[in-house]
């Protein structure tokens, strides 16, 4: 479909993958009937987490014979994986903080897993890091862009030359209703650009973000939508 068909697009605060006001065709199929948008930012998960999910998070295990032997084989990987991690993680806990506050079942906890399990469960290898954080009037969408010719693949930043939008669809990972985001918190020092969602539940995830992306969320967060990137 092409933009036209959604009717004139509105400058909003988006990504530079999307610039020029790419993204109608991309999310408008996902937006309910007058709702509106008003603005996307693309946010990245603090190294601070896990870099992938654990085993009993992930969705569409296999449990045959020799799956079952080949399960145990990662599982054993995953534990290593986990330990080596610790290690780095207690590390940076000292310096930053932890990454993710209140378990896997709060808010952040679901946020975390929705973004890392990525845009196919089926293929997912629970790695994926990058979420475009699409605020409505009336709900935060989690989202993923595609390619269609290669549909497992996350394509995040600028649009390579050549390449045309329309071989691109939208996946949603997840939704959040609006107050559910309590506050952003910027906490940029000269070792990281981490912003920290405090949710109201009480839990918390970082990110890593520039500091205009992170002004960008609070004001939507309030509902209100930023200016354009320049």
């Amino acid at each position: 479909m092409s933009a036209g068909q959604y009717g004139p697009t509105q400058p909003i605060f988006e990504p530079d993958l999307f610039g020029g006001g790419s993204h109608v065709p991309l999310i408008a199929p996902w937006l309910q009937p007058h709702e509106r948008l008003l603005g996307i930012v693309e946010v990245t998960l603090s190294t601070v987490i896990r870099p992938s999910l654990p085993r009993k998070l992930r969705t569409g295990q296999s449990t045959g014979a020799v799956d079952g032997a080949i399960e145990a084989v990662a599982s054993v990987a995953d534990a290593f994986d986990m330990f080596d991690f610790g290690i780095i993680r207690r590390i940076r806990r000292i310096v930053r903080g932890a990454g993710l506050k209140g378990g896997w079942q709060s808010v952040a906890g679901q946020f975390v897993i929705a973004v890392r399990t990525g845009p196919d469960p089926s293929r997912s290898l629970y790695d994926n890091n990058q979420v475009l954080m699409v605020f409505t009037d009336r709900r935060i969408l989690l989202m993923c862009t595609v390619s269609i010719r290669n549909k497992k693949v996350p394509l995040f930043g600028k649009v390579p030359p050549g390449e045309q939008v329309g071989r691109k669809e939208a996946r949603c990972l997840g939704e959040l209703l609006p107050g559910q985001l309590r506050s952003v918190a910027v906490r940029h020092n000269w070792l990281s650009s981490r912003v920290d969602l405090h949710f109201a539940d009480g839990s918390l995830v970082a990110l890593d973000l520039y500091e205009k992306d992170a002004r960008a969320l609070e004001a939507l967060r309030q509902g209100i939508a930023p200016s354009p990137r320049p």
